[in-house]
């Protein structure tokens, strides 16, 4: 159908996509663990799989896009135990924040998106499985995965025995206490056995909780089937993680768990994954205080996908300058008397007229000017998209066709190019709602001080009809301002 392709992390390099069925695209990637809020980095790893996710459909497949969500983990126990409450409400209150975030950087809800506490049951039956087919054996509770029962283990991260020895999740007990536990030190978990008052679910081993890995391949297994196209996540879960997936799914089923193993890389602080166990991140609502969403979109999708980032305020401050560009040319698209709704732009009002889905199939069809240079920059933004998912140079046509815009003398001509400009930023997850006269909470502060300041000039000058002006249009703005002891307060009504 298409000429895409993708860099598959099993083997190693760049191979052409064609799905396992046809037009069917089954696409599965690893969601947040929810016991804190999200950062940059979760933000980085969501937009990269929406965005793919979107262009194999713009590229006509018929995708079903999953992401899970880890509702039972260690870190959310200990989270709970430090805050007093249990780890459902920890679990639910971060659920609802990631849900907000992603929304708020427009991110479209994936087709399903199972919770690890709906698929006990099922984890139970398919460790019973393992059991049964000599790859896994229980001990004292807990249920091991036998790794020297899987041949192929260590295809994915590329590593040896040797390298066994390290990067195994941290778990309840220490690697010591289990020591005595396990045939094989590299051995992992299915089922960890829970401590007396801990969380846990009844099974034929006793109460516990599943293994970290294993909630995966159960929920592929049964959303999606045996074996999908495309399982994702960020670099830091091909070993063990995703390595642990495909050692227990192929165990299980004879046949390979994915065709295509995608992996993002990561934001960096001064060369630091950035992450909460090392203290380093930025909150998602805390960038969206002083940044639109498009503004992150743009910092993320201006480096490709398999390459690093590195993160600073003045990073963020530089697109956002960027963005302007774009807001700019995007509001050629229609004439502003026709934007629709009180303060509507008319980049929003193209987005509105332009509801269906832009499409390889319709995509000549709906450019409204469809001349050599809109053909060109339809032919560079693809090949970038099929090369990949190289957003950084699909992002700089967007670029490079505002430019143009800004050039054009012809009315019609820079409105049809507008038009081309939004409909491919929507490609990216970019709205270019226009965000160029709106301030952030920081910056609204400062200009309601300064005010103030000014006010109190005009007091001390004993010019109280500026003074008494200057409040009541900061009350008819919904601001108190409150004169006491010689101070100057204000608050919102």
């Amino acid at each position: 159908m298409t000429t895409i392709q993708v860099h598959n992390t099993l083997t190693g390099k760049k191979e052409l996509f064609v799905p396992v069925n046809g037009n069917r695209v089954l696409m599965y990637a690893c969601g947040p663990t929810v016991y804190d809020m999200s950062h940059l980095g979760h933000a980085r790893m969501t937009l990269v799989y929406d965005v793919i996710q979107r262009y194999l459909r713009f590229s006509g497949y018929d995708v079903t896009y999953v992401r899970n969500i880890t509702d039972v983990d260690d870190k959310i126990i200990n989270r709970a135990k430090s805050l007093g409450i249990s780890p459902e409400q920890v679990a639910r209150e971060y659920t609802y924040t990631f849900w907000h975030d992603m929304h708020c950087l427009n991110i479209q809800p994936p087709d399903f998106e199972p919770k690890a506490t709906e698929f006990i049951e099922l984890m139970i039956q398919f460790t019973k499985e393992l059991i049964e087919k000599g790859h896994a054996y229980e001990s004292r509770g807990d249920v091991y995965f036998d790794v020297a029962s899987f041949k192929e283990y260590g295809k994915l991260g590329k590593k040896t025995l040797e390298d066994l020895l390290v990067g195994a999740r941290e778990q309840v007990k220490s690697q010591d206490d289990l020591a005595d536990r396990k045939r094989n030190q590299v051995d992992f978990a299915l089922w960890k056995s829970a401590r007396e008052g801990e969380l846990g679910w009844s099974s034929p081993w006793g109460a516990g909780r599943p293994g970290w890995h294993l909630e995966c391949s159960t929920m592929t297994k049964h959303v999606l089937g045996e074996t999908i196209d495309i399982h994702a996540g960020g670099e830091d879960l091909v070993f063990p993680h995703h390595e642990n997936e495909i050692a227990q799914s192929e165990a299980l089923h004879g046949k390979p768990m994915a065709k295509y193993w995608l992996h993002n890389s990561f934001v960096q602080v001064n060369s630091e994954k950035m992450s909460k166990s090392e203290g380093n991140f930025t909150t998602i609502q805390n960038l969206l205080g002083r940044f639109s969403a498009d503004t992150i979109r743009i910092f993320a999708l201006q480096t490709h996908y398999r390459h690093p980032i590195e993160f600073s305020m003045e990073s963020l401050t530089a697109a956002k300058t960027a963005l302007g560009r774009l807001l700019r040319a995007a509001a050629y698209a229609t004439p502003a008397e026709q934007s629709n709704g009180a303060g509507a732009t008319a980049g929003e009002a193209v987005l509105k007229q332009n509801a269906q889905q832009i499409t390889r199939a319709t995509a000549e069809s709906l450019d409204p000017v469809n001349d050599d240079l809109t053909k060109q920059f339809r032919k560079t933004f693809t090949d970038a998209m099929d090369n990949d998912f190289n957003t950084a140079i699909a992002t700089s046509q967007l670029f490079f066709l505002s430019d143009k815009i800004f050039v054009e003398t012809d009315e019609n001509r820079r409105r049809g190019y507008a038009t081309v400009l939004v409909q491919y930023a929507r490609l990216l997850g970019l709205t270019l709602s226009d965000t160029r006269k709106q301030v952030d909470d920081a910056t609204t502060k400062q200009i309601v001080d300064l005010v103030l300041e000014l006010r109190n000039i005009a007091r001390t000058k004993k010019d109280y009809e500026t003074s008494d002006l200057i409040r009541k249009r900061l009350a008819d703005a919904g601001l108190n301002v409150m004169d006491t002891g010689g101070n100057t307060t204000w608050e919102q009504a």
